[in-house]
């Protein structure tokens, strides 16, 4: 996949090449790199705004058997992999956390997960990730986030959850 587009606040451009190197050197391959455009970066509020093409090929969507039951969508499990694809990005550009410097990342806990509405296939999902607490060590780098993701301006999921992410030790 190519870098998705970002801009910071404000609208200036994120560096391509930093995130070329964040999806050159990150943990998982592409194919699990779900956002299609990072469409705000926030340092203050520690915020990213991004969208998600619901039309691509999504790792667990793919292999829906559709049924006038059970329409195609956005499957939890590839919700959740987009809360560990924002939560990185909140790692990498917020605390300095580089996968090619020797830090990795875990998700540790879903303190909640509601999947308010369906998330179709076809209109995109409006993704929207912010940090609510934070714990700063030399080696490690605990962050609490809050998701709210829509689409067509309704709500499909709201999460609060965490991830560790640490350097050069055990978790």
């Amino acid at each position: 996949m190519n870098a998705p587009p970002a801009r910071a606040a404000g609208g200036a451009p994120v560096d391509p090449e930093e995130l070329h190197r964040f999806l050159e050197s990150f943990l998982y391959r592409e194919e699990v790199f779900l956002l299609s455009d990072v469409r705000l970066r926030d340092d203050s509020e520690r915020r990213i705004d991004a969208r998600l093409d619901t039309c691509q090929t999504l790792p667990i969507a793919r292999y829906q058997r559709v049924t006038s039951g059970h329409p195609a969508h956005v499957s939890a499990a590839d919700m959740l992999i987009l809360t560990g694809n924002l939560g990185c990005l909140h790692a990498w550009f917020f605390h300095g956390c580089r996968w090619d410097e020797g830090w990795a990342g875990f998700g540790n806990r879903i303190h909640r997960a509601s999947f308010r509405r369906l998330a179709r296939i076809g209109p995109p999902l409006d993704l929207v990730s912010r940090e609510t607490r934070t714990r700063i060590g030399a080696r490690r780098v605990v962050l609490r986030y809050e998701f709210h993701f829509s689409q067509d301006g309704e709500v499909v999921y709201h999460g609060d959850q965490s991830a560790m992410f640490v350097k050069g030790t055990e978790p």
